[in-house]
């Protein structure tokens, strides 16, 4: 009689997970408070402490940001002191496949801000993720006397910069040609360009990852696929908004040469005055350290810079990260 050979550890985890199934609650507690034309504003902490608003990107899903108790940037926010504010954006849907960036910036990000700062009788400070990040300064640099800081995490700011790889394939492609044919751009067809920029850390390494959790307890294991949902489950992109991002941004390189312009109005770094924490990791695929530390060289006012060792996703659920980056991000707050 044969029997049944064991199972691998890669077997023993993807059975493991299944029987966890999916979490759909968030790990920290948050309430709608307003909605703006495209987004959802949610509140996370006490009301009565100083306020701080996050502009997620447009490309992925804002659970990143927390992921776990042990790996949550809102947890440390609100740890911190400080009540968060987070724009969660609404898919575009068919409908609003003409929205453009001046939609989201001088519409949702500006409604976002000036309810916060009625709400709580001063500027709130403003953070800015990735994609994210150019939208909030295209804000700071428009409004920077109602902000009482700025701080990137991630932030595209030069994309001229030797190895940057969404740089240079972005020159290859007519985007313009690419939305007229398809309307909206895809969650999942965006998230398989950005695995195929670094296929082998975003593929078979990361099944070597789940199979060393086999033995691991229910929430190091939940973590991990909560990861993997959130990387493949981005939502679409208005059409119009991500032509511009990408040909004004990647091909053009407009930001950091005074050439984005927003309903005529031009978009200049050196305008902003407000404080600037601007932060990036070293080993960043999608966002190279020298993309991201331009910034310093185009602001009128101080900028405090720090980097921190491994990639992009680390930045936001390292170890390093929580241990150092963001207890020193809630102590520059409190400085401002």
């Amino acid at each position: 009689m044969s029997s049944t050979p064991p199972q691998t550890d890669l077997q023993r985890a993807l059975t493991r997970a299944a029987r966890l199934g999916e979490r759909t609650e968030p790990t920290t507690a948050s309430e709608p408070v307003t909605e703006t034309d495209n987004a959802t504003l949610h509140r996370y902490g006490d009301p009565a402490h100083p306020p701080l608003v996050i502009v997620y990107s447009l490309v992925n899903r804002p659970a990143i940001l927390d992921l776990s108790p042990e790996r949550s940037v809102i947890r440390r926010l609100t740890d911190g002191g400080y009540c968060v504010y987070l724009i969660a954006w609404h898919p575009p849907g068919l409908a609003r496949r003409y929205l453009s960036l001046a939609d989201y910036i001088l519409g949702d990000i500006a409604d976002a801000v000036a309810w916060v700062s009625g709400r709580h009788a001063v500027p709130p400070h403003l953070l800015g993720i990735c994609q994210g990040g150019v939208l909030a300064l295209c804000h700071a640099a428009l409004a920077s006397e109602r902000l009482r800081s700025l701080t990137t995490l991630a932030t595209p700011v030069d994309t001229g910069t030797a190895g940057d790889r969404l740089a240079e394939l972005a020159r290859r492609v007519d985007f313009d040609d690419l939305v007229a044919a398809t309307g909206n751009v895809t969650g999942p067809g965006l998230a398989t360009v950005f695995a195929s920029l670094k296929p082998f850390a975003l593929g078979p390494q990361r099944y070597g990852s789940l199979a060393a959790l086999a033995d691991a307890d229910d929430a190091e294991l939940e973590a991990f696929m909560r990861m993997e949902r959130w990387m493949y489950d981005g939502p679409d992109l208005a059409g119009r908004a991500f032509a511009e991002f990408a040909r004004d941004i990647y091909q053009h390189n407009a930001l950091v040469q005074d050439r984005l312009t927003l309903d005529g109005r031009r978009v200049r770094l050196g305008r902003i005055t407000a404080p600037v924490f601007n932060a990036w990791a070293e080993h960043d695929h999608l966002v190279p350290p020298d993309a991201a530390r331009a910034l310093g060289d185009h602001v009128a006012g101080a900028c405090e810079e720090r980097s921190i060792p491994g990639g992009h996703l680390g930045l936001f659920i390292g170890g390093r990260a929580h241990k150092t980056l963001y207890p020193a991000l809630v102590e520059w707050l409190r400085s401002q």
